[in-house]
């Protein structure tokens, strides 16, 4: 149709590259009408464009499999000496291959996919990949990815229950992105703007160098793991967080009020919740405020029992539940670690975080000099997870410097067991380390710690005694508590300028205290010449805490205090006990010298005690006393009193030995005849039953008052003993004996009881030095 008009033509319908089509060369008189392919147009037209994974059979509809087509274009990609493989705004299925993005390629999706969602919903999600967990997405030599989504094939809709959330937690499964291949060629490899969920690993590094990660966001049951990574891999951006599960009602924390709990018959703790809990057996949970049954509060895996009652495997019952206890699922419970480094030199961390992982940061074996910088983990602190570690440095790794951020929630915030020989120090500068978990928020197991201007909210801190050294300089430690596996231990904790500082050096050279936990209050060593702690200053626990002076077991047990200088002095040692009082009262008690021990029961028990008291604290007109208190039974009971005017009151007998002035010990009869020329015979007035005993009434007057009956023990009275009896009833008194030889009191006339209103003389005592034990009753009132 040489003469028909282009606008006369039909339509034309889709085009295939292999079609033909007019086109004019030339301009003018050298204008030439030729014919052409579609394919010859575009390909010149597109001669440097970019690949798109659609030319190459991708249908990205998330049940096809598109690996082969994906893989298709990277391989052009790599064939063409590089460029950029695009990824359309769909959801692309990986299952019957690994997903290998080649050398100078960079796989790359519509936009940066960030991190949460509304209801943790990701079905719509563009720029996915669907990646079986049997596959992996590998990384090569000089290869990006970027900006995509990759999800783990299977992950469906977001739970809407705790079941769900649980089957979820446990499908976690396969390693998303891998770098290289192992073999160490593999160099040079970026990877940002990434999101990753649903997989056990989320990234795994091995044998690569200069790798770069940067923005990355991921919910994983771990995340990072990096080994023989050199030439400092840079991992900037990161961001573990249980995106899954997070925030969803009902989901996230199911809680269950505690109703008893018990032995199961079998040593078992067996938790019986007070509403039903629809657990099944293999369920994690956690255990916490339960009273008198210690090691329930644990996180422990559950063996369901009935719709209440569960058991915790692996637990041991002891003690008696008194009340309280709730039992929790927390489905934002990572069980794995969130950035693991292994042999790998100066490897940078920025602005990384995780939260919910068992155990955040595990720097291992050759983790040599890693740089952390504004890095953070967090935790569920109301569980008290036990489990729970922030940041572990073991094995050889050594020289962590981590600066800025915060380690809070977790049982254990730093634990540091190095093994590395003389390698340095790890230092934590300006981090937040929290305390109040459950367990020690710091300890130094292994190897150095040097903690530089942190703040240790509720912290305790620890020093074992394999650990080198534990320093702490210029932080916040006002409520903080410092421990060490022995004594000797604890005086190698070096504080320095701290915020109302524990132990160390002030700025006048003055040494401080510091307290070993809330009830222990605190100690100080002091070495010996061979450098062993000989002696302990310390302060007790509670509001009247005693400061406690004395020697150590094993090194010097029975070591004693010596007030004054071992040398030439002018005046006494003075050693004043001191009450400022600013309401004083006449019977103070000014000072105490305390006589302790332990009792048979090993508990400690006040036996004397010797003070002052105030008897008169008016200006001008003051008195005082000097009293001797023993105990005997349970009280402490005033015995001896020597008053302001000089008077002396003893209560109790005053026993002299045999022949005092023959001894010399004591004075004659005469003299004290002559110089206590007033005395008084003490009287004990009874009504009721009475034992007469040596204590209570030697020597003494008793006065039989209506209702009184009398008995009396050779046990209780002993050979000696003489008493008064003033007969008071309305009738004749009959007295009871036990331990003598007869039943009824010797008398001259026969006499056996006490007439009424009459007064007579008891006295004990053997002829024959304890074989015969008689009661004689004299007097002009005996019946």
């Amino acid at each position: 149709m040489p003469d028909t008009r282009i606008t006369d033509l039909p339509a034309a319908t889709a085009l295939a590259a292999a079609d033909l089509a007019p086109v004019v060369q030339g301009s003018g008189a050298a204008a030439e009408t030729r014919r052409a392919t579609f394919a010859q147009i575009t390909a010149g037209v597109f001669a440097e464009r970019m690949f798109h994974v659609r030319d190459y059979g991708a249908i990205g509809n998330g049940i096809a499999d598109d690996v082969a087509a994906i893989q298709a274009a990277i391989d052009a990609a790599n064939a063409a000496g590089g460029g950029i493989v695009r990824l359309g705004p769909r959801r692309y299925r990986v299952a019957a291959a690994e997903l290998v993005v080649r050398e100078n390629v960079c796989l790359e999706g519509p936009v940066f996919p960030g991190g949460q969602r509304p209801s943790g919903d990701y079905r719509s999600l563009p720029g996915t990949i669907l990646l079986d967990s049997t596959r992996t997405l590998r990384v090569l030599r000089g290869a990006t990815l970027r900006r995509v989504a990759v999800i783990r094939d299977g992950l469906g809709a977001p739970p809407t229950t705790v079941r769900a959330a649980i089957n979820l937690r446990a499908a976690m499964a396969g390693t998303a992105i891998t770098i290289g291949d192992g073999s160490g060629t593999h160099h040079d490899v970026l990877v940002e703007d990434v999101l990753v969920l649903g997989f056990d690993l989320a990234l795994r590094a091995d044998n690569s160098q200069r790798f770069n990660l940067r923005r990355m966001r991921g919910d994983n049951r771990n995340g990072i793991f990096l080994s023989r990574t050199f030439d400092i891999t840079r991992i900037h951006d990161v961001h573990f967080w249980p995106f899954l599960t997070g925030n969803l009602s009902g989901v996230t924390l199911a809680q269950f009020g505690v109703a008893g709990v018990a032995n199961n018959g079998s040593g078992l703790i067996r938790i019986t919740t007070a509403t039903a809990h629809g657990l099944v057996t293999g369920d994690l949970v956690n255990v916490t405020g339960v009273n008198g049954v210690p090691n329930a509060n644990s996180r422990r895996t559950a063996t369901v029992v009935d719709a209440t009652r569960l058991d915790l495997q692996g637990s041991s019952f002891s003690g008696s539940w008194t009340g309280g206890g709730t039992l929790t699922v927390w489905n934002n419970r990572r069980l794995g670690t969130a950035f693991r480094i292994e042999t790998s030199d100066v490897a940078e961390f920025v602005n990384c975080f995780c939260y919910g992982y068992d155990l955040g940061f595990d720097l291992g074996d050759g983790a040599q000099s890693i740089q952390l910088n504004n890095c953070s983990v967090d935790d569920l602190l109301s569980l008290k997870d036990p489990l729970t570690v922030g940041t572990w440095i073991r094995g050889s790794a050594f020289r962590t410097k981590w600066l800025g951020g915060f380690i809070s929630s977790m049982a254990t915030a730093v634990r540091v067991a190095s093994t590395a020989p003389n390698q340095g120090d790890n230092q934590f500068v300006g981090v937040m380390v929290g305390g109040d978990g459950a367990a020690r928020t710091v300890e130094v197991l292994d190897g150095g710690l040097t903690l530089v201007a942190c703040d240790l909210p509720a912290a305790s801190v620890y020093l074992a005694s394999t650990g080198d050294s534990l320093s702490v300089v210029a932080s916040d430690t006002r409520s903080t508590t410092f421990q060490g596996q022995t004594p000797a231990d604890v005086s190698r904790i070096v504080l320095v300028a701290n915020r109302t500082q524990a132990l160390g050096s002030t700025p006048d050279q003055g040494t401080v205290l510091f307290r070993r936990s809330e009830t222990l209050g605190a100690e100080l060593g002091f070495e010996n010449q061979d450098a062993a702690i000989s002696y302990a200053m310390g302060i007790g626990g509670g509001p009247l805490a005693p400061l406690e002076i004395g020697g150590l077991a094993g090194v010097n047990p029975n070591g004693g205090v010596v007030l004054g200088a071992n040398a030439a002095m002018t005046a006494p040692m003075t050693l004043t006990l001191r009450r400022a009082s600013d309401t004083p009262a006449n019977g103070d008690a000014l000072g105490q010298v305390v006589f302790a021990g332990n009792n048979a029961g090993g508990s400690q028990t006040t036996f004397a005690r010797a003070g002052g008291v105030s008897e008169t604290v008016a200006a001008g007109s003051e008195a005082g006393a000097f009293v001797i208190e023993t105990r005997n039974g349970a009280t402490l009971t005033e015995r001896l009193r020597v008053g302001a005017t000089g008077t002396v009151t003893l209560q109790g007998p005053l026993v002299l030995p045999g022949d005092p002035t023959a001894s010399a010990q004591a004075a004659s009869k005469g003299y004290v005849d002559a110089q206590f020329t007033a005395r008084r015979l003490p009287v004990a007035a009874a009504s009721s039953a009475t034992a007469l005993t040596l204590a209570a009434h030697n020597a003494r007057l008793v006065s039989a008052n209506p209702g009184t009956t009398l008995s009396i023990d050779w046990a209780a009275t002993g050979d000696g003993f003489s008493c008064l009896v003033a007969n008071r009833t309305g009738g004749d008194l009959t007295i009871a004996m036990s331990g003598f030889t007869g039943t009824t009191p010797t008398n001259p006339d026969g006499l056996t009881k006490l007439r009424n209103g009459g007064l007579a003389t008891l006295l004990a005592y053997s002829p024959d030095g304890g074989t015969t034990r008689l009661l004689l009753l004299a007097g002009a009132a005996a019946a």
